[in-house]
Parts: C-alpha cells; structure tokens; sequence
C-alpha cells in the first residue's frame, strides 16, 4: 500500500482489487485497446450497492453454522438475513430472495 494515499483511497484501491476478482467485469474491446468498466466504488456516502453483494456473498460463502442462528452474528429466516455486529445490531438485511434461498440451501 501506498503511504502517500489516505485511507480512504487505499480501501477504494482494496474493493476495486476485490470487485475485479469477483465480479466478472465487462471489457470493451476496440481496434486497438481494451477498456475495463468498474463502478463507482462510493456513491455519496454509500458503497456501490453491486459491491456490498458481493461483500455480503462472499462473507456468507465463508461462514461456518455456528455463526448462524438465533443470538449470534447471523439472523436467518425464510424472508430474510440479518448480519449483526459483535453487540448484536444489524449491520445488514438482505431481503434478496435469492442470496436468502441460496444461503439456506448452503446450510442445509
């Protein structure tokens, strides 16, 4: 990492590594160049709501059954995941029929 870059830019730098690993992205292929197509990593305040999927999929691809459950730090039921920090707030709800299908299906 660079120590001339602020933090913030150097968590931008980490989640567009992460993001062109993961998310497959799309390259426009010219005569004579390749141009790579990558979001915007912060919109606003708020991170690029593709890159807080593959955040959030790639944290449930990698939690083991004990995180999940009543009273620790994942809440599941058929409509819905919750994520809670270590005091038990919701970090994240994802309401994604999908991802909440797919993750129960993991931990059957």
């Amino acid at each position: 990492m660079n120590p001339e870059k602020s933090a913030l830019e150097q968590l931008e730098d980490m989640l567009k590594e992460f993001w062109r690993q993961l998310a497959r992205p799309s390259i426009i292929a010219a005569r004579h160049a390749e141009f790579l197509i990558e979001p915007k990593i912060f919109i606003g305040d708020k991170l690029h709501p593709e890159i807080l999927k593959l955040l959030t999929l790639n944290y449930l691809a990698n939690t083991s059954r004990q995180d999940s459950g009543t009273g620790n730090n994942i809440e599941v039921s058929t409509e819905k995941i919750v994520i809670k920090n270590q005091k038990g707030k919701p970090v994240v709800i994802i309401r994604d029929q999908e991802i909440v299908q797919q993750f129960l299906a993991q931990q059957a």
